[in-house]
């Protein structure tokens, strides 16, 4: 199974909330809807963008395999 560090990263980075990194992308020019952000967060999603991922790893200054890891049981 696959599973994002999205929260870990985030707070790596000192961001304290979905609305906040929501806050940093749009004023980067970039998008990604809130309802996908908040799914993705909380491992809700089965299925992620490349998109959304460039942009992720774009406003949070890090590497794809910061953001996901294989979660072998």
């Amino acid at each position: 199974m696959i599973k994002n560090r999205l929260a870990v990263v985030m707070a790596e980075k000192g961001i304290k909330s979905v609305s906040e990194l929501h806050r940093m992308i749009q004023n980067k020019g970039l998008t990604i809807s809130r309802r996908t952000l908040d799914k993705f967060y909380n491992n809700q999603n089965n299925n992620v963008s490349y998109d959304t991922l460039e942009t992720l790893c774009t406003v949070l200054d890090c590497e794809l395999h910061h953001l996901l890891v294989l979660q072998k049981d």
